[in-house]
């Protein structure tokens, strides 16, 4: 079942020119993975961008954070991840990432039973 991410981050104006890089660079590496499905970035402005990924699974998830890790540290060197909303049902290692990032947040399927499983 796939699963889905949704995350704003907030660029620093100094800053923003080497973060469009690095989207770009991110967006071409997910472009070559099998596993990664949706890899769009987004932005409202103001140094402000928002990225949607979408993954045949966690462990294609999983996967483009291995490939990118260090393209990944880049971004955090210059930008600020506002929010992360991961949806779907998620495996052990992003549940570790889930716990050293207090912004993010883990939505479940929810098929209309009474409480999700495994929300945060």
């Amino acid at each position: 079942m796939s699963f889905f991410v949704r995350a704003r981050f907030d660029v620093r104006d100094e800053q923003r020119e080497e973060f469009e890089e690095l989207a770009c660079a991110l967006r071409e590496l997910a472009e070559a993975e099998p596993g990664t499905l949706l890899y769009r970035w987004f932005s409202a402005g103001a140094g402000r961008y928002l990225v949607l990924e979408e993954y045949a699974d966690t462990a294609a998830a999983m996967a483009h954070q291995e490939r990118a890790a260090q393209l990944l540290a880049r971004v955090g060197a210059c930008a600020e991840m506002a929010f992360a909303e991961l949806h779907g049902e998620i495996g052990p290692g992003i549940r570790e990432w889930v716990r050293d990032h207090p912004q993010a947040t883990v939505y479940p399927e929810w098929t209309g039973d009474r409480t999700p499983s495994g929300s945060r």
